[in-house]
């Protein structure tokens, strides 16, 4: 059953997602698939490292206010996403001018958003990360002269007949100081949302090259980028492009390449959702991880060089979300990975609906499934950790590890898609002497019912022998050193 948070209660929605029986069917047939015949070694390797992570967030946009309308309700599920999850990196959307000059009207609800995660981030030594991105420039700088990004909407132009590159970069350069004297401290720009795409809400389309009918990204961006430069030097937010709705690199080029010619230094890293590369399908909630792998990997071969952002995607069972990410880690080496929604409403009251935290206008909030394998990443994995070789043994068992900067910890993730459970030994190797092993696992099925199989620790049987459930996600932290075990 469904539970709404709020302060002082926790008060039942009144649907039941998928009946008591259900639940109990699920749990019945996983502790009938909980033997193993052996436990083989889970096999991490320090000395073969790979990306360096930057940290794993969520988009904090419509709906975000919702949860503010109840203070103390606010506060607990700022501490579910800053404290628990340590959810880092927040994407907030840059509504400068929309209604009104010098001012924005989420002004307000961004800034107590970054008030929360600076409090809780330093409750642990860190700081938040803050990705601003445009879906549109205000009215008066679009060519249909509106927020929405219907009838073709780019930028307009002046009396000249040229497009407004120079008022456009302006425009950002205002918007940061503006977020700024809010005590945003804004450390990415993305400088549209979806370029390529043409939004019946907010939105502005960008081409590739500048035509009569579309305003050039390249052009767009390099104002930016030059009017950032001059105007706050060393201290001006990074870029990302071209944020794209697709993964595919013959996407993503088109827009990248004029820019990288024109101002290689310009473009921090790459930046782009799942919508397109992969098969997915949001009616149903499915989404295969591993149609992606080619389009990953050809990201990594012609930008391996470069940082890669993935900046929104919601859909797919949380057992698909999970592997959907480690891949995402492992074949295109992204440092960092965002979520669509860390707030959002639903009518839908599911335990999976494509958010992390649904909330209602009353401010009352749950917890959805997505939550709970973002934390699984987000929690032990922090900004700075590398990635590190990672060996399962097994086909139906994805894996990944990551160590700390001063090696005393590794965080290994690894997820069972398999009907049966599976058993590995977790201890010291050639290159590292374990002191200490914990682990928390979450069990989906493949489709996930309920909070109650998620998240929970995990028993270490004869010191360092750990099961792994059918259809679960378990990380696996492990404290120690470099040095050869004993």
């Amino acid at each position: 059953m469904k539970k709404y948070f709020q302060a002082g209660a926790m008060l039942v929605c009144g649907f039941i997602t998928a009946g008591c029986a259900s639940v109990a069917e699920h749990n019945t047939k996983m502790e009938s698939s909980m033997t193993v015949e052996n436990y083989v070694p889970y096999v991490f390797i320090p000395s073969v490292s790979y990306q360096t992570i930057e940290g794993f967030g969520a988009a904090y946009t419509w709906y975000a206010d919702w949860i503010q309308h109840d203070e103390q309700s606010a506060e607990k599920g700022y501490d579910a996403l800053f404290s628990d999850a340590k959810l880092s990196v927040l994407r907030f959307k840059n509504e400068y001018e929309y209604r009104n000059a010098e001012t924005a009207p989420n002004g307000a609800v961004v800034a107590g958003y970054y008030a929360a995660a600076v409090k809780r981030c330093a409750s642990y030594g860190e700081k938040p990360v803050i990705l601003m991105c445009c879906w549109s420039p205000p009215a008066l700088l679009k060519s249909n002269n509106g927020i929405p990004g219907k009838d073709g909407a780019t930028l307009r132009k002046n009396a000249a007949g040229k497009y407004c590159y120079d008022e456009y970069g302006r425009w950002w350069t205002d918007a940061v100081r503006y977020y700024r004297t809010l005590g945003i401290k804004i450390d990415f720009v993305s400088i549209q949302n979806e370029v390529e795409f043409a939004a019946s809400y907010d939105g502005c389309r960008f081409d590739p090259e500048e035509s009569e009918s579309c305003a050039s990204y390249a052009e767009a961006f390099l104002s930016v980028y030059r009017h950032f430069k001059q105007a706050f030097g060393d201290t001006a937010p990074k870029m990302l492009a071209p944020e794209t709705m697709s993964c595919v690199w013959g996407t993503i080029s088109p827009y990248i390449k004029p820019i990288l010619e024109a101002e290689p230094d310009s473009v921090y890293g790459i930046a782009h959702h799942l919508y397109v590369g992969g098969t997915s399908d949001s009616g149903k909630n499915e989404a295969d991880p591993d149609s992606y792998l080619k389009n990953f990997m050809t990201l990594n071969q012609f930008y391996g060089t470069m940082h890669k952002w993935q900046t929104e995607f919601y859909i797919g069972h949380a057992l698909e979300t999970a592997k959907l990410i480690n891949n995402s880690l492992i074949y295109e080496n992204a440092n960092a990975y965002l979520y669509w929604s860390g707030v959002w409403h639903s009518d839908d009251t599911a335990f999976e609906t494509g958010e992390l935290l649904n909330t209602d206008w009353n401010g009352r909030w749950y917890l959805c499934a997505d939550y709970y394998v973002m934390r699984h990443f987000s929690e032990f994995i922090r900004p700075g950790y590398v990635r590190i070789k990672s060996i399962s043994g097994d086909p139906q068992v994805a894996s990944s590890a990551y160590i700390s900067s001063d090696k005393s910890k590794v965080a290994a993730v690894l997820i069972n898609s398999g009907e049966r459970a599976k058993g590995y030994t977790v201890s010291s190797n050639e290159e590292y002497t374990v002191s200490s092993v914990t682990a928390y696992q979450s069990v989906f099925g493949d489709k996930a019912l309920s909070a109650d199989t998620c998240f929970r620790p995990a028993d270490f049987t004869g010191g360092n022998k750990i099961i792994l459930p059918p259809k679960s996600m378990t990380t696996v932290v492990i404290t120690g050193a470099e040095g050869k075990g004993q």
